[in-house]
């Protein structure tokens, strides 16, 4: 084993685009005969190391090899050098471990050094093998087995390359197996559990030839206290081959009839492992709830977390600085994810969605819900904790200008301390807060009216910025788009506040710029598109032009149609293309129904449609997806064990309540060819496993949905 200081060769990483097969003709199943999903479905994909295109940097001499091979060739230097595969995320490639490294070979030298730098405890460490070659002037294919290396490729971060004995020229490097990719446990279920009253439906799925169960076979649903079986019936077909997103054959245990309270797991006699447990109660969401409350607690910043509120986690304030940088005080608030970054549009967005909540659901709020050291005010906690970060927001606006600075964060844009800044101010930063105080406004006026007049008068101040700063943007993290939509939202928002026409008129002299919102294939909202709470709000205001509000009640509807389309053209029932998944994903699958549920509430159509796709989403979220995993930390005997983050560390004493972004196809492809597998539980890969604010209160506000 050698540990080597890797030269950086920035590369994104490309797949080969394995071909998968098409789905069976028609009569055959893939769940009845074993043969009719080829294991070939299921084969490693090739991950393309070094392809066609130019890394980002080149820290080594690098062409192309002719006009006619679009391949990239690099001269291999007496030192390491490296090509770092996601962005330093680190990737599981054990099932590799049979495989082999493919590279092509030409020049004169006759060695050089192959391997990978892994990360495991926030520990570095390269190991390589030494590969001979043969000098030749023409390329040669050479294939180095990964049994070779003395390293289990758990935490894969780059692969490394060089210390060659003379000239020597690489291209066309790969990762080849023809091993299986990850087959997860069958029995997918709501690890959280299931309302008494509500459809019950667990997953059970696998690859065809793998799966061990047919339609009709039998299932039992079993008492864990008791060990005796409550409930039998028999699988159903959802589909042969889930050829998108999954790759599996899909069946369906029913158990909805079932409505006895208690602790249950599902059991399939050709099936070795059972579901994991999961509960039956007309309070089954109350702990989570609780908990993706807490989680904004635990991302308070510049406080000191202790153990009478922590319960069992504690911490320091991490960013001390927060208190005084250059003569303003910007503490307070709400870290925006996994670094240390504030961040007033993710912030805005977040409080918009959990006062949305407690707007609609204020039933499932109350004084003492979350043991924050405000409880016993007499308010609601969940109004509390958004005060903690609304306070900070109110920091953030500029005295003389009435601005609002976009972020607290070191300039170099890292997470150090050393360099910590606040920001300027842009449009889109003040449009967002101005829209979101004003909202706000609405809500704290029933518990706190001086407060109530405080928020709505520094919104007002924010937009006699925007008049005088139309379009100032910024090319940077969050806010720095040249989106005028912000400013929609804030006209939206103040007028609903103030019925004063100035917003109004603003709203119906731009309301046809942002239709486009509604479009059939549009998500819904995120942080940089929240242009469709500005009509909710607007619809929601006295005084409204009726043309204008019908036209936007008709967008509305299309957008509506859209979101049913994407739900039940997807077999897994959640909202989402299978080009979906970026980053951030789980925000449009648990966002959809929000804005749903909000749309239809806005126009006053019934909100029933909209929590049963909401129940689908958290079905999805809690453990019916592909890998059997409940995505919220602490819910579920098969619970993710972290997020990223650099304000808890990893481990099995993470606190409860944190869910990530989530799968994510787009930046993670080489985990799977399969679009809703590109996830890992890693502690050092943020992009599909940082937590972030905003993506956490989609949680909140879905697990308020269900009564």
């Amino acid at each position: 084993m050698k540990k080597q200081l890797a030269v950086i060769i920035s590369l994104a990483m490309l797949f080969s685009g394995c071909a998968v097969n098409t789905a069976p003709e028609e009569g055959e199943s893939a769940v009845s005969e074993a043969a009719a999903l080829p294991i070939a479905n299921h084969t490693l994909q090739e991950i393309v190391i070094l392809g066609s295109e130019y890394p980002t940097t080149v820290n080594a001499t690098a062409e192309k090899i002719s006009e006619l091979d679009e391949n990239l060739q690099i001269k291999l230097s007496d030192s390491m050098s490296s090509i770092v595969l996601r962005s330093w995320n680190a990737t599981d490639l054990s099932l590799y471990k049979n495989g082999y490294i493919s590279i092509d070979v030409m020049g004169s030298g006759s060695s050089f050094d192959v391997g990978f730098g892994e990360i495991t405890d926030g520990i570095t460490t390269t190991t390589v093998t030494n590969v001979a070659v043969t000098p030749t002037d023409t390329r040669t294919t050479v294939t180095v087995p990964l049994s070779e290396l003395d390293s289990e490729l758990l935490h894969v971060r780059e692969f490394v390359i060089g210390n060659a004995d003379g000239d020597i020229w690489v291209s066309s490097i790969k990762l080849i197996s023809e091993d299986s990719e990850k087959i997860y446990p069958a029995i997918k279920v709501n690890q959280e559990g299931y309302k008494t009253t509500s459809e019950k439906t667990a997953v059970v799925s696998g690859f065809g030839d793998t799966l061990g169960c047919n339609v009709g076979t039998e299932f039992n649903l079993v008492n864990t206290e008791t060990g005796e079986t409550a409930f039998t019936s028999t699988l159903a077909l959802i589909t042969e081959y889930d050829e998108l997103f999954s790759g599996e054959a899909m069946l369906s245990a029913d158990f909805s009839d079932y409505t006895e309270e208690g602790s249950y797991y599902i059991q399939i006699a050709d099936i070795d492992e059972s579901s994991p447990v999961f509960t039956i109660s007309d309070n089954v969401y109350d702990s989570l709830l609780a908990d993706s409350m807490r989680y904004f607690y635990y991302q308070r910043a510049n406080t000191e977390i202790t153990e009478d509120y922590g319960e069992g986690h504690s911490r320091g304030d991490v960013t001390p600085e927060d208190f005084d940088i250059d003569g303003i005080d910007v503490s307070g608030g709400w870290y925006d994810a996994g670094d240390v970054g504030k961040y007033v549009s993710p912030g805005a967005t977040a409080v918009n969605t959990l006062l949305w909540a407690y707007k609609l659901y204020p039933d499932k709020f109350y004084d003492g819900q979350n043991n924050i050291p405000e409880s016993g005010n007499g308010i609601p906690d969940i109004l509390d904790e958004v005060k903690y970060e609304l306070d900070f927001l109110l920091k953030m606006q500029d005295e003389d200008s009435g601005g609002f600075h976009m972020k607290v964060k070191s300039q170099s844009e890292n997470d150090s301390a050393s360099d910590r800044a606040v920001w300027e101010c842009t449009t889109n930063s003040t449009a967002d807060c101005s829209a979101v105080l004003a909202f706000a406004s609405t809500v704290y006026s029933e518990f706190d009216s001086d407060y109530a007049d405080r928020l709505l008068s520094a919104a007002e101040e924010g937009w006699a910025y925007i008049e005088e700063n139309p379009d100032y943007y910024v090319s940077t993290t969050y806010s720095g788009e040249n989106d005028s939509s912000a400013t929609f939202w804030a006209a939206g928002c103040l007028y609903y506040a103030t019925g004063n026409d100035t917003y109004g008129k603003y709203v119906e002299e731009h309301y046809s710029d942002y239709l486009i919102k509604f479009g059939s294939g549009e998500n819904g909202h995120n942080v940089d598109n929240m242009a469709i709470y500005g009509y909710y709000t607007y619809l929601l205001s006295d005084n409204t032009d009726e043309e204008i509000s019908a036209l936007i009640t008709k967008r509305y509807k299309s957008w509506r149609s859209g979101v049913r389309n994407r739900y039940e053209a997807n077999p897994w029932q959640v909202s989402i293309n299978s080009w979906g998944f970026w980053w951030g994903s789980f925000n449009t699958i648990l966002g959809s129904p929000q804005d749903m549920i909000v749309g239809n509430y806005a126009i006053g159509d019934d909100l029933s449609e909209g929590k049963q796709f909401s129940a689908d989403a958290l079905n999805f979220i809690m453990g019916e997806n592909p890998l059997r995993k409940s995505f919220v930390t602490g819910h579920g005997d098969d619970a993710i064990a972290q997020t990223f983050s650099n304000i808890w560390s990893a481990g099995d004493n993470f606190p409860d309540g944190y869910m990530p972004g989530g799968i994510n196809n787009s930046e993670g492809n080489i985990i799977s060819k399969y679009p809703m597998k590109c996830y890992t539980d890693e502690p050092f890969d943020w992009v599909t496993n940082e937590n972030a604010i905003y993506w956490n209160a989609v949680l909140v506000f879905n697990a308020a949905v269900q009564d």
